[in-house]
C-alpha cells in the first residue's frame, strides 16, 4: 500500500507542476523574445511570430483552465485509477450499453425529425397546386385600358416593398372574370344545354402563355373575338368550333332560361381559337420549378372559360348591358416556398396574415376598392401543415417516448446487474483506507470516460439508423425515395445537448448510488422476494396516476386543446399506465413459475428421462431464488414486447381508420360533386366504363328554420334505395340492424331515419312524426309576391335510427344550444315534396369501381367525361405508400421495432452474463461433482425460457391495452367514424418469434461460454 506521506508529497508536486504551465509559457515566450531581439536581421519576423503566438495563447486560455479544473477534480483518484479501471472496465461497459442506446434513439429522433422538417412542407405541397395568395376585388368597373391593370398592380407592389417581401414574391399576375354561360347543342346526347362559360380578361403574360399553346385557330385580336378554353369532353359534347359564333349570357335569376329571352343579358362573340385543357402544360412561375394547372390558376371550377386580352374582354363585358361593365379582378401573388422557415411556422403565419391585412387596407386606401377579399391559399396550406406536422410529432413522440424510457430503464437495469460487483470492489477499497473523496473522484473520471464513449458511439449508431428510417415506406420496408437524411448544425447541436443531458443524469445517478456506505457482509445475501418497489405499491401508484391523467385528458372541456394536451397529458398517461400494468402483472411471476414447476413433477414411472426433467425443475426453482432479479428482467422484457405489439397493431388500426375516414367523407370509391343528375346520357356514358361496378345518385339539402330562440337545421340526405347499398361505403357498426333492412323502411317519400343521439335531444323516437320548417323557393311567386322565397314545412315520419352515415354526419349535436342540427336519411324522392332553390341542393354521383382496378386511372377516364369535380378516395388517404404521414408513422414504428429487437437480445444477454458470473462458484461446484455441459446448458436455458414465455404473454396482453390507448391518442383529429382495432396476427406472430429468437440467442451465447469454461476460471471469476 502507498505511504500516505509519500502520496501527499507526490500530489503537491504534481499540483505545483500543473499550475506552472501558464507561468512557464509566459517565461519561455518572453525569454525567447529577448534573445531574438539581439538579432536585427530577423526582427520583423520575430515580432510577427510573437504576436501570433500571443493570439494562440489567448485562445488556449479557456482550454488550459478547463484542463486545470479537470485535473484538480480527478487528481485525488489518479493513484487508484489504473488498478480500479482494469478490474471494472467490463462492468462499466455493461452499464454503458443502455446509455449508448439512449443516445442513439435521441439522435435518431432529432436527425430524422429535423431532416423531415427541412423538406416536409415541399412534400406536403406536392398535391396542393395553389401555393399563392390571391386578392379578389369584386364589383370593379373594367376599363378597356392596361392603365387600370398597372394601377392595381402598383398597389400590391408598394405593399410588398413596405413589408420588405420583394424577394419573397416571385411573380404577380392580374385577370378579371365575370360569370357567364352559353347555350350549345350536344350532338351525342342530342339535346341543348346551358353550360357555364365565364368570361376572363387576360394580361400580357397570360395571353402569351395561351397563344403558345393553341390547339386550334388563332389568338383573339379584335373586338368580339374570344379564345375558348375547354376540356376534350366539353368539346365533343358541344358545337363550339373555330370560327363559330356563340352567345354569352349572364344569369338574371336562379333559372338560366330567364336570360335567354332578355336581350340586355347577352352578347354574341366569335371563336377564333380553342385550347384543349386536357394536355395543356402547367403555367410556369418565374423562379420556381413547380407549375400550376391553368384552370386552377383562373379558379375555373368547371374547367371551361372564354378568354380574351384585357381590352377586348372589357369591351365584350360592356356589350352585355346588364353587367354595366362590372366584374371581379383577381391578382395572384406567387410566394417563394423556399423562403418559408418551417422551423418558425408561427412567424411565417403571422407574416402572411400581416401581408393579407396590409393588402386589403392598401386596396381600400389607395384604390378606393371596398369589396376586397384576400384568399391566402398559401396561408391555409401552412396552417394545415402546422396541424399535420403536430400530428407527425405526436406519432414520433407516442412511439419513441416509451422506447426512450425503456432504454433508460435498461441503463438502470444494467447498472443494477453489475452494482453488487462494483459495490463489493468499492467497499473493500473503502475498508482499506481509501476516502470517499478519492472514490468519488475516480467514479467521476470513470463516468466522464464512458460518457464520452457512449456519446460518440450513440451518435455514430444513430446516424445510419436515421438514414435508414428516412426511407421507411412500410412495415420493416425501406423503399421511400422522397426523403433524405440532412444533418445540419441545429440538429447536431440538439442531438448533442439532449444526449449530454441524458448522460449527465444517468452517470450522476450511478455515481451517487455507488457512493452509499455499505459493509462487506451485505454481499452474501440472496433476495428471495419481489423487488423493493413492490413493498411501496409503486405499481398501484402508477396505475392510479396514469388513470387520473387519462380521465383528465378525456375531459370534454379539454377537447379544443387536444394538440397541446396530447404531449403533456395523453402520452405520459399512456406510458405511466402501461408501466403500472406491467409492474402489476409481474406479481404473477412466482405463481407462474410454481405452476410450470408442478407440470415438471411427473412420477418416475411415467417418465424415462427423469434426470433431464429434474434439471429443468431445478432451473425453474432458480426463479424463486433470484426472484428480485428475474422480476426486473421480466419487467423490461414485458415492456419491450408490449411496445412491439403496439408498433404492429397501431399502424394497421390507424391505416384502417384512415381509409375508413376517407371513404366516410367521400361516400364511395369515386364521387362527382355538383353532378348534373338530369343528364341521363352523361350517367349512361360513365356507367359504360367497363371497370365501374355501379353508380348511385345522392342529393343533400339543409332545411333551416327558426323556432322561438332556437335555430334548427334539418340536414337531409336523399338516396337511391336500389343502388345505395351496393355502391356506397357503409360499415356494419353504423346501424344496429342491417342496412338493407333499414332502407326497406323508406319506400314512402315522407319516411326518414334519424341520428339516434340527436333525435333524443328533441324528444322524438321511432314512430313519431316531425314537422320540418324551411325557407322554400318557387320562381313563379316572383311576379305575384315580389320574391320567389317563402316559408313552408313538410311533415315526416321517423321509421328508424342510425349512429353514423357517410357524407352526412360529420359531427353529432347533442348539447342544448341555441343552434340545433339534426341529420336524416330519406328516399331521394323526398325532394319532390320540397321546394328549394337549385343552389341549396347538392347533387352527387357515387361510383363503385371493380375490385383490383386502379382507382386513379378510372378517375382520369371519368374526368374526360364529367369535367374536373371528380374526387377519388385515394386522394383522401394520407397513410399510403410514399405519403408524408406514412413515412413519419412507419419511421417511428421501424425505429421502435429495431430498438426493441436490440433491447430484447441485450436484456437477456446482460442478465445471463452477469448471473453466470455471480454464480461462478456454484457452476464450478456442479462441474466438479460431474454435471455435464449439456445438463448445465439445460439448467440455464430452462430459466431463461420460462422468463421469456412469461414475459411474452404479459407483454402481449399489456401491448393490446397500450395499442388501444395509442389509437385514442393519434386519432385526436376526428372521432367520426370511430376507429376499429385491427390485429394482423401474421405480423404479431412473426415479430414475436423474431423477438424470442433474438432473446434466446442472447441467452444462449453466455450460457455456452459458461459451460465451456474450466473450473479454475470459474473459481477465479467468483473471487
Amino acid at each position: 500500500m502507498i505511504n500516505p506521506i509519500d502520496e501527499t508529497k507526490a500530489r503537491k508536486v504534481f499540483l505545483k507542476s500543473l499550475f506552472i504551465i501558464t507561468r512557464s509559457f509566459y517565461y519561455r515566450f518572453f525569454q525567447y523574445s529577448k534573445v531574438k531581439q539581439k538579432i536585427e536581421k530577423n526582427k520583423n519576423i520575430k515580432y510577427l511570430f510573437g504576436v501570433l503566438l500571443s493570439i494562440v495563447f489567448i485562445w488556449l486560455i479557456p482550454f488550459l483552465l478547463l484542463l486545470d479544473f479537470l485535473l484538480i477534480l480527478f487528481l485525488p483518484s489518479l493513484h487508484i485509477f489504473k488498478p480500479m479501471f482494469k478490474a471494472g472496465w467490463k462492468f462499466n461497459l455493461i452499464t454503458t450499453v443502455g446509455v449508448i442506446l439512449a443516445v442513439s434513439i435521441i439522435s435518431q429522433y432529432v436527425f430524422f425529425i429535423y431532416s423531415y422538417q427541412y423538406q416536409a412542407f415541399e412534400l406536403y405541397l406536392e398535391d396542393e397546386p395553389r401555393t399563392f395568395i390571391q386578392a379578389q376585388i369584386d364589383s370593379v368597373h373594367i376599363e378597356p385600358s392596361y392603365t387600370q391593370t398597372y394601377l392595381i398592380d402598383r398597389i400590391a407592389d408598394v405593399t410588398i416593398q413596405e413589408m420588405n417581401l420583394t424577394n419573397n414574391i416571385l411573380q404577380r399576375d392580374l385577370f378579371f372574370k365575370r360569370g357567364t354561360f352559353t347555350s350549345t347543342y350536344d350532338p351525342i346526347a342530342k339535346q341543348t344545354y346551358l353550360p357555364n362559360l365565364p368570361l376572363v380578361g387576360l394580361t400580357d403574360r397570360l395571353s402569351l402563355f395561351l397563344s403558345n399553346h393553341l390547339t386550334q385557330g388563332r389568338f383573339p385580336e379584335n373586338f368580339g373575338e374570344v379564345l375558348v378554353f375547354l376540356s376534350s369532353n366539353f368539346y365533343n359534347h358541344s358545337t363550339i368550333r373555330v370560327n363559330s359564333t356563340i352567345n354569352l349570357y349572364i344569369p338574371i335569376s336562379l333559372l338560366k332560361q330567364a336570360s335567354l329571352s332578355e336581350p340586355q343579358a347577352q352578347t354574341e362573340v366569335t371563336v377564333t381559337g380553342i385550347v384543349i385543357s386536357d394536355n395543356l402544360t402547367d403555367f410556369s412561375v418565374i423562379g420556381s420549378d413547380k407549375g400550376i394547372p391553368f384552370d386552377i390558376f383562373l379558379n375555373l371550377y368547371e374547367g371551361n372559360a372564354v378568354l380574351s386580352p384585357w381590352t377586348i374582354a372589357a369591351r365584350i363585358l360592356s356589350s352585355i348591358q346588364l353587367t354595366y361593365g362590372f366584374a371581379s379582378i383577381y391578382e395572384n401573388l406567387f410566394y417563394d416556398i423556399g423562403t418559408i422557415d418551417t422551423f418558425n411556422l408561427d412567424g411565417e403565419i403571422s407574416k402572411l396574415k400581416e401581408l393579407a391585412i396590409n393588402l386589403k387596407d392598401s386596396y381600400l386606401q389607395m384604390g378606393g376598392y371596398s369589396g376586397v377579399d384576400i384568399n391566402s391559399y398559401l396561408l391555409t396550406a401552412i396552417e394545415e401543415f402546422k396541424d399535420e406536422y403536430n400530428l407527425y410529432q405526436i406519432f414520433m413522440f407516442a412511439f419513441l417516448a416509451p422506447i426512450i424510457i425503456l432504454t433508460l430503464i435498461l441503463t438502470v437495469y444494467a447498472a443494477n446487474l453489475v452494482r453488487k460487483k462494483r459495490e463489493r470492489q468499492l467497499t473493500i477499497l473503502s475498508e482499506r483506507g481509501t476516502t470517499k473523496i478519492e472514490i468519488g473522484s475516480y467514479l467521476a473520471l470513470e463516468s466522464l470516460i464512458f460518457g464520452i464513449i457512449a456519446l460518440f458511439l450513440g451518435i455514430a449508431l444513430g446516424i445510419p439508423v436515421s438514414a435508414l428510417l428516412t426511407k421507411s415506406s412500410g412495415f420493416l420496408s425501406f423503399g421511400n425515395q422522397t426523403s433524405r437524411l440532412q444533418i445540419k448544425i441545429p440538429s447536431l447541436s440538439q442531438a448533442l445537448f439532449g444526449s449530454l443531458l441524458v448522460i449527465l443524469i444517468i452517470q450522476t445517478f450511478n455515481v451517487i448510488t455507488l457512493l452509499k456506505t455499505r459493509s462487506i457482509e451485505d454481499y452474501g445475501k440472496v433476495e428471495k422476494t419481489l423487488p423493493s418497489f413492490y413493498r411501496y405499491y409503486v405499481d398501484i401508484i402508477f396505475i392510479s396516476t396514469g388513470g387520473i391523467l387519462w380521465v383528465i385528458y378525456q375531459l370534454p372541456i379539454l377537447s379544443g386543446f387536444r394538440d397541446k394536451t396530447t404531449k403533456s397529458i395523453g402520452i405520459p398517461a399512456m406510458i405511466i399506465l402501461l408501466f403500472g400494468i406491467v409492474l402489476l402483472i409481474q406479481r404473477l411471476l412466482p405463481i407462474f413459475s410454481k405452476s410450470v414447476l408442478k407440470l415438471t413433477q411427473i412420477p418416475s414411472d411415467k417418465l424415462k428421462k427423469k434426470l433431464r426433467l429434474d434439471i429443468f425443475s431445478l432451473g425453474i426453482k432458480e426463479i424463486t431464488r433470484y426472484q428480485s432479479s428475474f422480476v426486473r428482467s421480466s419487467v423490461i422484457l414485458s415492456l419491450s414486447f408490449a411496445i412491439v405489439v403496439s408498433a404492429i397493431v397501431v399502424p394497421a388500426s390507424y391505416q384502417k381508420f384512415n381509409i375508413d375516414g376517407a371513404y366516410y367523407d367521400l361516400g364511395a370509391d369515386i364521387v362527382i360533386e355538383n353532378f348534373p343528375i338530369e343528364n341521363k346520357f352523361l350517367i349512361e356514358e360513365i356507367e359504360n366504363i367497363t371497370e365501374i361496378q355501379s353508380t348511385c345518385i345522392v342529393k343533400y339539402a339543409a332545411l333551416s328554420d327558426i323556432s322561438g330562440d332556437y335555430a334548427i337545421t334539418h340536414a337531409i340526405l336523399g338516396i337511391d334505395l336500389n343502388k345505395f347499398a351496393e355502391t356506397a361505403f357503409f360499415r356494419e357498426d353504423f346501424v344496429d340492424h342491417s342496412l338493407k333492412q333499414l332502407l326497406s323502411l323508406l319506400k314512402e317519400d315522407t319516411r326518414v331515419i334519424a341520428q339516434e343521439d340527436e333525435i333524443k335531444t328533441i324528444n322524438r323516437g321511432v314512430g313519431d312524426s316531425l314537422i320540418m320548417g324551411y325557407r322554400a323557393y318557387n320562381e313563379s311567386r316572383r311576379g305575384s309576391d315580389g320574391s320567389p322565397f317563402y316559408r313552408s314545412n313538410i311533415s315526416v315520419e321517423i321509421v328508424g335510427l342510425f349512429k353514423y352515415w357517410p357524407i352526412l354526419v360529420k359531427d353529432i349535436s347533442t348539447t342544448n344550444t341555441l343552434s340545433i342540427l339534426n341529420h336524416f336519411v330519406a328516399n331521394i324522392s323526398i325532394f319532390n315534396k320540397i321546394e328549394l332553390s337549385p343552389l341549396e341542393i347538392k347533387d352527387y354521383l357515387l361510383i363503385k369501381v371493380n375490385q383490383k382496378e386502379d382507382i386513379e386511372e378510372i378517375t382520369n377516364k371519368i374526368k374526360t367525361i364529367a369535367g374536373s369535380n371528380v374526387e377519388n378516395v385515394n386522394s383522401k388517404i394520407f397513410v399510403r405508400e410514399g405519403s408524408a404521414r406514412s413515412s413519419i408513422l412507419y419511421s417511428a414504428i421501424n425505429s421502435t421495432l429495431i430498438m426493441s429487437f436490440t433491447i430484447n437480445s441485450l436484456i437477456i444477454a446482460l442478465y445471463a452474463s452477469v448471473q453466470l458470473i455471480e454464480r461462478s462458484r456454484e457452476i464450478a461446484t456442479m462441474k466438479a461433482i460431474g454435471v455435464s455441459k449439456s445438463q448445465l446448458l439445460l439448467l440455464f436455458l430452462s430459466e431463461y425460457a420460462t422468463l421469456l414465455i412469461f414475459s411474452t404473454i404479459m407483454g402481449l396482453l399489456s401491448g393490446l391495452f397500450s395499442s388501444w390507448m395509442l389509437m385514442n391518442i393519434i386519432t385526436i383529429n376526428r372521432s367520426i367514424p370511430p376507429f376499429i382495432m385491427k390485429f394482423p396476427m401474421f405480423y404479431i406472430v412473426l415479430v414475436g418469434l423474431i423477438l424470442l429468437l433474438t432473446a434466446f440467442i442472447g441467452a444462449l451465447i453466455p450460457s455456452l461460454t459458461a459451460t465451456n469454461k474450466n473450473i479454475g476460471t470459474d473459481l477465479r471469476q467468483s473471487s
